[in-house]
């Protein structure tokens, strides 16, 4: 079972999801990345809802494999990290993807947004910063310069940036 935040154990119940929940997975999701055991309990659920949260909007998140888009960002921050970044779900009405590594973090990113973002170190925590409106942190990549973040355009050198670094060492 993939541990949830008592906080938004509520939200994913009325979405229709209960302890030990199993439903079979598509072929091509890979067997020994937690994108699978996440699907396994998750597919199909549709969590949440959009709305005024604690930080930013609350939103919504829709499991499903794959919406991957192919981000340019996905492939950079994979490499970068020597791991496989997999899409597991949209979220904000389908206007995010959330991605989640080898080693559990998961990242967000958007055709709105220009780059990417750290929505949690743990899928619980991601699940929490979506369903609740807390923001994400944001993520510089070397190829970029800025990143939009929450209507702000931040520049490198920002202190509220995490550079690569930072996320291995945090």
């Amino acid at each position: 079972m993939t541990t949830l935040p008592t906080t938004v154990l509520p939200i994913f119940a009325a979405a229709g999801w209960f302890p030990e929940r199993k439903v079979p997975v598509p072929p091509a999701v890979p067997a020994n990345h937690p994108v699978a055991a996440i699907l396994s309990e998750f597919d199909g659920l549709n969590v949440g809802k959009l709305g005024p949260g604690m930080e930013c909007a609350r939103s919504d998140v829709s499991f499903g494999w794959p919406p991957d888009e192919g981000y340019d960002e996905i492939s950079e921050i994979g490499a970068l990290l020597q791991t496989e970044l997999a899409c597991f779900a949209t979220a904000h009405n389908n206007h995010q993807s959330l991605y989640i590594d080898g080693r559990g973090r998961v990242f967000v990113v958007s055709p709105i947004m220009s780059g990417i973002s750290l929505m949690g170190r743990t899928f619980g925590e991601a699940m929490e910063r979506a369903l609740l409106g807390r923001k994400a942190s944001p993520l510089l990549l070397p190829s970029h310069d800025r990143v939009s973040w929450y209507g702000e355009v931040l520049l490198r050198g920002n202190p509220q940036i995490m550079n690569i670094e930072e996320l291995e060492t945090g």
